[in-house]
């Protein structure tokens, strides 16, 4: 009995020790210098589709650079490589193939949350409720233990794009599987880092963060553009939340040091403090001129 309990304990310890953590692994890259060929690596017929269905020329060139369909690891951090060659990717999207991941308030953007950055846009929603692929794809990753994720899926988009959907409190697709926008991958939950209910869903671009608010109007339920260029100098500050655009955000912890072309609500997305906190805190409204160089406490 004593053996089997040694067992049991050596087994769960060394599957929390090696369980991958979406905090860790944030821009650290990884090897490429093994590449292969994406089909290669592909080695069921619903996946497969994936190349089959790519019919833009730039969302092809995009699907190639990832250079591999990798179901072990979180994140593929391959846009530091790409933009050393490109300045600029053109990806497509297809507004009759699109789907909102849930209809729910957002309670937090992207951008600075307490002093660390936060890549995903948070939405409410309750335990149980139904999370939906935003774009056609394939399930890259899907796994029920990933530090801060908790349960989480990852597809990969025939567009090029790859989107995270996080906390859930189950998992209704398996890695290699063919899904459509619209329809319903997980159920909504609070696993891994989270203080209630809502989905933490990221839009990712070769392993690299995009504010998904520059992609899909939320209030309107639909897509801003058929359209999106991600450029090199995205890649390097707009989307960096730890390159020097955002050090004044850090450095200065509880205060936040007004730049020019500042507004309260670029501050709330940038900072993740709430407007109306922002404004009760520092006695402002909406209305409200902000001149350079002034300190707002978060």
């Amino acid at each position: 009995m004593k053996n089997l309990i040694y067992i049991f304990l050596f087994l769960f310890i060394t599957n929390t020790a090696f369980s991958q953590s979406a905090d860790e692994e944030v821009f650290l890259p990884v090897d490429t210098t093994k590449k292969s060929i994406l089909k290669d690596n592909v080695q069921n017929l619903s996946s497969s589709s994936y190349l089959e269905e790519e019919t833009e020329e730039d969302n092809n060139v995009i699907s190639e650079l990832y250079g591999d369909f990798d179901n072990h690891v979180v994140h593929q951090y391959k846009y530091k490589d790409v933009f050393q060659t490109h300045d600029s990717l053109v990806i497509n999207l297809d507004k009759q193939n699109f789907s909102i991941p849930f209809e729910g308030k957002i309670n937090s953007h992207y951008g600075w949350r307490r002093y660390r950055p936060h890549y995903g846009t948070d939405i409410d929603l309750n335990k149980g409720d139904s999370v939906k692929c935003v774009f056609d794809g394939v399930v890259r990753y899907a796994n029920k233990r990933v530090k801060g994720y908790g349960q989480v899926i990852i597809v990969r988009h025939f567009n090029g794009l790859e989107t995270v959907y996080g906390h859930l409190s189950k998992i209704l697709v398996n890695p290699n599987d063919t899904v459509k926008a619209g329809s319903c991958i997980g159920l909504g939950g609070s696993s891994g880092r989270s203080t209630g209910p809502h989905l933490h869903f990221e839009i990712r671009c070769l392993g690299l963060p995009i504010n998904s608010e520059d992609i899909i109007n939320y209030e309107n339920k639909c897509l801003k553009s058929t359209q999106f260029v991600l450029t090199k100098k995205d890649a390097e500050e707009t989307y960096n939340l730890r390159s020097k655009k955002y050090h004044h955000i850090a450095h200065y912890k509880s205060i936040y040091v007004v730049k020019k072309g500042d507004t309260l609500s670029k501050i709330s997305r940038k900072t993740g403090v709430p407007l109306s906190v922002l404004m009760k805190k520092n006695k402002l409204k909406k209305s409200s001129v902000l001149k350079p160089g002034k300190k707002l406490f978060l």
